[in-house]
């Protein structure tokens, strides 16, 4: 079903890890009824391009910022027409602002900003990179504040803190990163963790009397999240799961062996 009038629905997801096999699963079970999607990161510096190109078959904008897992993505990389790198880069889509800020990646102001201070010892390191953000994060807030706050969700992959001195107002953020859903309200400002699209499962043939690791394979029980926003009702937040069939699994706990199989 297509939004009505005064309403935007958004497909929210995170924490991908190169895997295309669950971006693949997501998009069979999604129709192109969507004004937006939206990635908080951890896409992967391997399979990107890839990645994107599915994303773009909702053909609809594409929204993302980076987290640690795309330390080797240069920020600046176009990755296709309908793409939008969100970092301190809003995309208007129906009534909302959405933004967000990148701390991974291959930050050519960061590069920057280390070259006009000279050489830093290794151990000074930490605080000059947290000085950095902090003006990141300042340049962040006056976007919002000029965007409007009361009609802006800020995306990031780690989840923002103090977003009442720099960010007040500001309805809705959306991070990964945890690999868990979470929605919770804190000061009037929502916070919600998308999940996991990869999230990977050991389990054995329930047939098995005996197993050993050759017996071990992977099934995705992957997470994602729609947003519906309505102009008089605000932000509504659906979880969903690929809650695949188990019942001729078991179960292997406290273990992940990253080589197995991955059952489709």
């Amino acid at each position: 079903m297509l939004p009505g009038a005064g309403m935007t629905r958004l497909l929210a997801c995170s924490d991908i890890h190169n895997n295309i096999k669950a971006v693949r699963q997501l998009r069979a079970r999604e129709g192109n009824d969507y004004d937006a999607v939206i990635v908080a990161g951890d896409l992967g510096s391997e399979s990107t391009s890839e990645i994107f190109t599915l994303f773009q078959s909702f053909e609809c904008p594409v929204l993302y910022v980076f987290g640690n897992w795309d330390h080797r993505l240069e920020h600046d990389r176009n990755f296709g027409e309908r793409c939008h790198h969100l970092h301190l880069s809003p995309a208007r889509i129906g009534g909302l602002s959405i933004i967000g800020e990148s701390i991974d990646g291959i930050d050519y102001e960061w590069e920057a900003f280390r070259s006009q201070i000279g050489d830093v010892e290794p151990a000074h390191v930490p605080t000059v990179q947290n000085a950095f953000r902090r003006r990141q994060r300042e340049k962040l807030g006056a976007i919002v504040e000029a965007e409007g706050p009361e009609h802006t969700i800020v995306v990031s992959h780690y989840r923002i803190t103090k977003t009442q001195s720099l960010l007040s107002g500001v309805p809705l953020f959306l991070f990964g990163h945890i690999h868990r859903f979470e929605d919770r309200m804190f000061r009037g400002q929502r916070f919600v963790n998308v999940s996991a699209l990869d999230n990977k499962v050991m389990v054995a043939p329930r047939t098995l009397q005996r197993t050993t690791r050759d017996d071990y394979r992977l099934v995705n029980d992957g997470s994602y999240v729609v947003i519906t926003h309505d102009v008089d009702t605000g932000f509504a937040i659906e979880p969903i799961r690929f809650d695949p069939d188990f019942s001729n699994w078991t179960r292997i706990e406290g273990i992940v062996r990253a080589s197995a199989p991955e059952v489709e």
